[in-house]
């Protein structure tokens, strides 16, 4: 990140993923906030001086522009303040940090968390989501990295739109619905519960809409999205601390594991990467899955403290 980044955010030209970065930097960086907010007040200040030799129909629709550049009317009026006060003084202004909030959950831990609209989101192991302290008027925001199941409030003046690092977003109005989206996974896949969602492919602009029992799937690596009907409680029984697999492949299985248990799983066979796997882990200890392995599979493996290494029987 560099002073090109953030003027890129001030004059709001960055967008999805990139803005979400920048920002996140800015609230790990306080002496970069405070170069954000001078080069915000001087970009705003230096705006509404170009308009004052308009005609007043046209200043106010450069200032409507200004004030959907900057986010919010409020927003802006508290930086014009600060810019003047700026260009009175010469001191650089104080403002506060940016409003951005961010959970993170741990491997093996889920935690749910309220929005500020009273959505309702449940994440699952090592995932982490972003949004902000309030919510703008026209629309509701989120980041997400993992999984996570929402249950959002209906709102038919603000959609709700959930975007990934894969370059993802889904938006609804008001709806049940989960999205997997780690980034080591190849597929990015989003579920609806109840509702409807519309998934949107930002790079080509790819866009379905889902109804109930419907599951998007972005093949990362095909480029494609894939529609199917599925048993949404197979997909969503995590929060119970239910794993459920239907001819799963079996490097999906190891990576749910990995994302719950604290261990590492590695593979001596092969052949085994081949191998889909059918069977339900309800709530169990990791020595127990491995014992279910053994007895509902051609799999064998070793344990040694926090690593596991699978075998294809002979």
């Amino acid at each position: 990140m560099n002073k090109r980044d953030i003027k890129a955010l001030v004059e709001g030209k960055l967008s999805g993923t990139k803005k979400q970065e920048v920002i996140k930097w800015l609230l790990k960086n306080p002496e970069q906030q405070q170069r954000y907010h001078k080069m915000k007040a001087d970009h705003v200040a230096r705006l509404l001086r170009d308009t004052e030799s308009d005609t007043p129909q046209k200043a106010r629709q450069k200032r409507f522009q200004i004030y959907q550049l900057t986010g919010y009317a409020a927003l802006v009026l508290v930086l014009v303040s600060l810019s003047l006060l700026y260009l009175k003084t010469g001191n650089a202004p104080h403002t506060p940090e940016l409003a951005l909030i961010e959970t993170a959950t741990a491997i093996g831990e889920n935690r749910t968390i309220e929005l500020p609209d009273g959505s309702m989101i449940t994440l699952n192991a090592n995932t982490s989501i972003s949004f902000p302290k309030s919510f703008p008027d026209e629309v509701r925001e989120v980041s997400l990295r993992g999984e996570a199941f929402f249950d959002v409030t209906h709102d038919a003046d603000r959609p709700f739109v959930v975007s990934t690092d894969n370059g993802m977003k889904i938006q609804v109005l008001g709806t049940t619905f989960n999205v997997k989206s780690y980034p080591e996974d190849q597929n990015v896949e989003t579920t609806l519960v109840s509702g409807k969602v519309r998934v949107v492919e930002e790079k080509d602009n790819k866009t379905v809409v889902l109804n109930p029992s419907q599951r998007a799937t972005y093949d990362k690596n095909e480029d494609k999205i894939i529609i199917d009907r599925v048993d949404t409680q197979n997909l969503t029984s995590w929060r119970e601390g239910k794993l459920i697999y239907d001819e799963t492949p079996i490097h999906q299985v190891i990576r749910d594991l990995q994302r719950r248990h604290k261990v590492s799983i590695s593979v001596a066979s092969p052949e085994i990467m081949n191998y889909k796997y059918t069977g339900v882990f309800d709530n169990l200890t990791i020595e127990q899955i491995m014992d279910l392995f053994e007895v509902s599979s051609p799999i064998l493996y070793k344990k040694n403290n926090n690593q596991i290494t699978l075998y294809m029987k002979k």
